[in-house]
């Protein structure tokens, strides 16, 4: 993104660029991949192999940049883009092999479902039809919508008649889908054994159901899923029961769907149930092959909030938690938020009406005393919901860690062999150091060149993905 240069910004550019060592400087930016707010550690550090005494590798005293690991691309690009890679290698191996899943899994039935929360009340939407687009947010009722969206309209997902929209059981909903998701996915492995005509106690041994999911937020502020369901045998490499097709595997997602539920803590609140708009489609059958479907899932791996209007970070108070008192304490109001419990003000935040009514809402319903274990307000940035976006099964494949800690062998290695040693010695090879934190981020000057840094990388990604494509062809 072109920014204008000011005599400031210049002056910081021309300060970063004549620092003793700005070539090493850069080098360790282009090392984090141009990640936009790095871990700075102060220390110094020696490789060593303890076979020959011989320094591998020396970093005397001084900065070292890590990335900073961040998931969400409003956060920092480079680092989401590992994240999503790693999603998507996770995703296709439960669906094809490879990284340690046997290749027979890709004979498995398997069934790509995106999972939504129902209606809380009309709101504005965009449809896309053979005939073109238009905007019908209410065919009935008394307040209608006749405008044609566009899909980037910033009305999209915002209600109609905002003093009927039920905001309260909306926050609980999105506080509960953690809950309502395991209870699905036990529900589709009943179903799954009833239809193939085997009991609820041989189940676990003779069949399972395995599952990989990414939440993503929808405009009007609520929490879809996105999933993969597999139906193995009681371990992935074996083969699944007879009959074990993809249509008893759709049947089963669909009957779990519509028939679970999570009871609400309090009786004025509704059950928390999926929404009426459910998508199943046979991975390979319908139209949809799996490196698309790794590739769709893996791409809401790296949406935060943001889409739903409201911020991607907390706005509890950090002593209090929210409470506006402090833990254990009854009178004792918190010093940092004056009692408030929010560590910020509303009406400066950059949020849509719909978002700062939801926050209202979390910050109302988390102040009740048997609502409390929801922590609504430490998670009312995230409208009240607290799950992971990202989760799976423990056989549905491989993990991030390991996918992280191939990467690091694989670093390892290259340096290794610099040196002319070979795997079979790396065992000689120790790390001796000693670092600390010292702080996070850039100026301005040093991030336009960390942003440029970021933005040559990805060009060179994208040109070796075509080149790659062009090649298979």
């Amino acid at each position: 993104m072109s920014r204008a240069i000011g005599p400031d910004l210049y002056a910081d550019l021309v300060e970063v660029a004549s620092k003793e060592g700005f070539g090493e400087w850069l080098s360790m930016v282009r090392a984090t991949g141009g990640c936009a707010n790095p871990i700075h550690l102060w220390g110094e550090s020696r490789t060593l192999d303890v076979s020959t005494g011989e320094v591998l590798r020396q970093r005397d005293e001084g900065r070292l940049l890590v990335a900073c690991g961040n998931r969400r691309a409003s956060r920092c690009r480079t680092c989401s883009e590992t994240y999503r890679a790693d999603t998507y290698q996770l995703i296709r191996a439960g669906l094809v092999g490879g990284k340690n899943v046997p290749n027979s899994v890709r004979n498995h039935a398997r069934v790509f479902a995106t999972l939504t929360a129902p209606s809380f009340g009309p709101v504005h939407h965009f449809l896309e039809t053979q005939a073109g687009r238009y905007g019908r947010c209410h065919p009935h009722g008394t307040v209608q919508c006749h405008v044609r969206h566009s899909p980037d309209d910033l009305l999209l997902g915002q209600p109609l008649d905002p003093t009927t929209y039920d905001y309260p059981n909306a926050v609980i909903w999105n506080a509960l889908v953690t809950r309502l998701w395991p209870r699905t996915v036990q529900l589709a492995n009943r179903q799954s054994a009833r239809s193939l005509g085997i009991s609820q106690r041989a189940w676990p041994h003779l069949g399972r159901v395995s599952v990989a999911k990414v939440a993503e937020f929808q405009a009007r502020g609520l929490i879809h899923f996105h999933a993969v369901f597999r139906l193995d045998g009681p371990q992935p490499g074996d083969e699944p029961p007879a009959g074990a097709t993809a249509d008893v595997l759709t049947d089963a997602v669909h009957s779990a769907a519509q028939s679970a539920q999570v009871i609400a803590p309090l009786p004025i609140f509704r059950p928390v149930v999926w929404g009426e708009q459910l998508d199943l489609r046979t991975v390979d059958g319908d139209m949809m092959t799996d490196t698309q479907v790794a590739g769709y899932i893996a791409k809401y791996a790296t949406k935060g909030a943001g889409t739903a209007g409201t911020v991607d970070y907390p706005l509890a108070c950090r002593d209090c938690a929210g409470l506006g008192r402090l833990p254990g304490t009854e009178a004792a109001r918190c010093r940092p938020c004056h009692g408030t419990g929010m560590r910020y003000d509303l009406d400066s935040l950059q949020i849509t009406p719909h978002a700062r009514v939801m926050i209202d809402t979390c910050w109302s319903l988390g102040g009740q005393p048997s609502l409390e274990h929801l922590r609504l307000r430490p998670w009312a940035h995230m409208l009240g919901f607290r799950g992971h976006f990202s989760t799976k099964s423990r056989r549905y494949s491989t993990t991030l860690a390991a996918l992280r800690s191939a990467r690091r062998r694989w670093r390892t290695d290259e340096m290794l062999r610099a040196h002319g040693i070979g795997a079979e010695d790396a065992d000689n090879v120790i790390v001796a150091g000693h670092w600390t934190y010292a702080g996070r981020g850039y100026s301005e000057g040093e991030a336009v060149y960390a942003a440029t840094i970021a933005s040559d990388l990805a060009e060179n990604r994208t040109l070796a993905r075509q080149v790659e494509e062009d090649a298979e062809r």
